[in-house]
């Protein structure tokens, strides 16, 4: 058991750069990635555009989750993964989007009113097995390959 799949989403203004948005969110999601932009209007009428890249491979959504690094998928465990994880079994990250730009990834804090790349993981988990267990196990085998 392990991941589905993983999905990566930018909201980006009029005034971001776009190409380097995409560059970071192709790097993030991993190889084989889908990339999607969506063109529309904010909730306040100005121009925005959606970044997606998804990857519905297992090992590419693994891959992606490793991406974030040795630090912040033990953050993630120590702080307890059942709170990320949703009726649906899908796991909530947000990544800052200025450190992502800059080719690092550092965990959004609860309360970051700054920009981020939220990250949605779709677990592998079956009835009679809890989804944070299965997390947990997934996170700690990337953990010990570092």
């Amino acid at each position: 058991m392990g991941l589905h799949s993983a999905t990566w989403r930018v909201h980006a203004s009029a005034v971001d750069d776009l190409g380097l948005l995409e560059g970071s969110l192709r790097w993030l999601a991993g190889d084989g990635c889908e990339l999607t932009t969506e063109r529309g209007k904010s909730w306040h009428g100005s121009p925005q555009t959606i970044i997606q890249a998804r990857v519905s491979r297992k090992k590419a959504a693994r891959e992606s989750l490793a991406r974030l690094g040795g630090a912040a998928l033990a953050s993630l465990v120590e702080e307890g993964l059942a709170k990320r994880i949703d009726e649906d079994k899908v796991m909530h990250v947000r990544v800052d989007l200025a450190k992502l730009v800059q080719g690092k990834v550092r965990l959004s804090p609860d309360g970051h009113s700054g920009a981020t790349a939220k990250g949605q993981f779709k677990i592998e988990a079956y009835p009679g097995s809890d989804p944070a267990d299965v997390m947990n196990d997934t996170i700690r085998s990337l953990l010990s390959v570092e």
